[in-house]
């Protein structure tokens, strides 16, 4: 197989790095010799279009196929609920503070400073809990894929 061959190959390589680690380390190797067959005979059966068709199907499966393998893996669903538990935890706790007016000493100059630091912190404490659940969650996940 000539230069062309290995330019897809290398794709094609590079691409599978975004499976996730344990279907790589699994079926990287036979996917890879799977589709330098299956260039080489649609280089040989058609020498125009039927190289362009085979890498058009071989960019849509390997877009089904990593969304697909992700999500067998359970992670993208723990990400979600460890996002979303923070989001709703600030959620309540604004809707709880609504109410409450806060009286600012006449000494501050800008009171639009004291609500951009308010406001800073509900963010930083929608983060640090996003990352928190999300090491919490993925815990069970991270043992069994190290080898």
């Amino acid at each position: 197989m000539g230069p062309a061959s290995s330019l897809d190959t290398r794709l094609y390589r590079a691409a599978l790095s975004l499976y996730p680690p344990a279907f790589r380390r699994e079926f990287s190797p036979d996917m890879v010799r799977d589709f330098d067959e299956a260039r080489h005979e649609a280089q040989v059966t058609d020498q125009g279009c039927g190289l362009w068709t085979f890498r058009a199907q071989m960019i849509t499966d390997l877009a089904s196929t990593v969304v697909w393998q992700w999500l067998r893996t359970g992670l993208p669903f723990i990400v979600v609920l460890a996002v979303t538990g923070p989001l709703i935890a600030a959620s309540a706790l604004a809707s709880l503070w609504r109410p409450v007016s806060i009286v600012l000493p006449r000494e501050t100059a800008d009171a639009d400073m004291i609500v951009l630091e308010l406001l800073v912190a509900v963010v930083l404490f929608v983060i640090a809990a996003t990352i928190i659940f999300t090491l919490w969650f993925t815990r069970p996940i991270r043992r069994r894929i190290r080898p």
